[in-house]
């Protein structure tokens, strides 16, 4: 039967996608691969450019993808309507329905022996246990891989159509914060300023929304609660916004915060360290410096001005592309070195966290790593004035 053809759903365009494919191939001969054995929902998409089902929020197994090397990628799928979606919004030519998670080794084991890949070596980036088991005990001559920084060194730095695509994605988020303080004010719900800020993203374009919208007011902002809750906005109080939007599945991720009245001298104070924290770290951002040098002057500067004890316990930023929370992190210990076109999430907080009265403050800023340092990428959003004193 004949079916009609599609671009894929929120395509990045034939340029992106050879690049794709060929950067995968690459990897797989530069580390000596004989195929890929990819299962997570973004890793499918991203190699393959179909729009899987479900494809983030929630992470739910329902597709793979076997790339041998020099070849094309075969996709399995547990959902019946892809039958018909992978066939007219993608380029797949063997793509097979497939059982639930448990019997995902039957189908690996047919397709494996259908490539002739039964033996040598095959990367794998996360992998069911009883699945790697029953391939093991199928494939005694195959030595299964993890791929984690060959994809780290393969996505870091990105193509020009990426850091296109990127661009947009940010200013998205950045509308969809300005819309979300606009909307903040004593009164109403935290879910209903996270309404606000999702509609502006969508009318925008943006596919979906990488991570529940987070808009926690008072003392839900000094433990940095990550979603938006029933709770009632109050006056006077911190309210912490973060937020991203995705374009042609790439993510922008910002974040502010403001207060609903006359913040407290405490409350400027420790905006005030962030935003020094924010800055120190940006300064720090050029390449040969790498990702723990970045979190380390963050840290710095909060712990110097007394605030230790409530900074992020979280990485001070991370990567932006497919998927949220990309790697490498700027974290402590992580030694990749810095290079132009990397794009970048940097996001020092302040919560305190035993002052529910005071609250906690975040700021985040997207920005992409040039030849001699960086370029703001959420320049459109700015800082609270009567939170830095102005």
């Amino acid at each position: 039967m004949e079916y009609w053809k599609e671009e894929p759903s929120y395509y990045g365009g034939d340029i992106l996608h050879q690049v794709k494919e060929e950067k995968i191939q690459k990897a797989m001969e530069d580390n000596e691969l004989d195929a890929i054995l990819l299962t997570k929902a973004e890793t499918v998409r991203y190699a393959t450019d179909f729009y899987v089902k479900g494809y983030r929020p929630f992470y739910e197994p329902e597709y793979f993808a076997v790339i041998p090397r020099g070849g094309k990628a075969v996709v399995g799928h547990t959902s019946g309507s892809d039958n018909y979606r992978i066939i007219i919004r993608s380029d797949i030519k063997d793509h097979r329905k497939i059982p639930g998670l448990s019997k995902w080794h039957v189908e690996i084991t047919r397709i494996f022996h259908d490539y002739g890949i039964t033996s040598g070596r095959v990367g794998v980036e996360l992998l069911p246990h009883t699945t790697y088991l029953e391939l093991n005990r199928e494939f005694p001559d195959i030595e299964f891989v993890d791929i984690g920084k060959i994809w780290v060194d393969m996505t870091a730095v990105k193509h020009p159509e990426e850091i296109k695509h990127l661009r947009t994605a940010v200013k998205m988020a950045v509308a969809g914060t300005k819309a979300a303080i606009r909307a903040i004010r004593p009164g109403v719900t935290e879910y209903e300023v996270a309404a606000e800020c999702e509609y502006a993203m969508r009318k925008m374009g943006s596919e979906m929304e990488p991570f529940v919208t987070n808009i926690a007011s008072g003392p839900n902002s000094a433990i940095f609660e990550r979603i938006s809750t029933e709770r009632v906005i109050q006056a006077n109080e911190m309210v912490i916004i973060d937020n991203g939007a995705v374009y042609r599945g790439y993510t922008g991720d910002v974040g502010r915060s403001i207060c609903t009245g006359e913040p407290t001298e405490l409350q400027k104070r420790m905006y005030q360290v962030n935003y020094m924290a924010l800055q120190e770290a940006l300064k720090t951002i050029k390449p040969g410096n790498t990702c723990a040098d970045v979190d380390a002057a963050a840290r710095r500067v909060i712990a110097e001005e007394g605030f230790e004890k409530y900074e992020h316990k979280f990485a001070t930023g991370h990567q932006l592309g497919y998927g949220l929370h990309g790697a490498p992190s700027i974290n402590k210990g992580v030694d990749f070195v810095l290079q132009p076109g990397m794009v970048m999430a940097v996001e020092p907080r302040v919560t305190m966290f035993d002052h529910p009265e005071v609250g906690g403050t975040h700021m985040e800023q997207n920005i992409l790593v040039t030849e001699d340092g960086y370029e703001l990428l959420s320049d459109e959003l700015e800082f609270d004035d009567a939170l830095m004193g102005r």
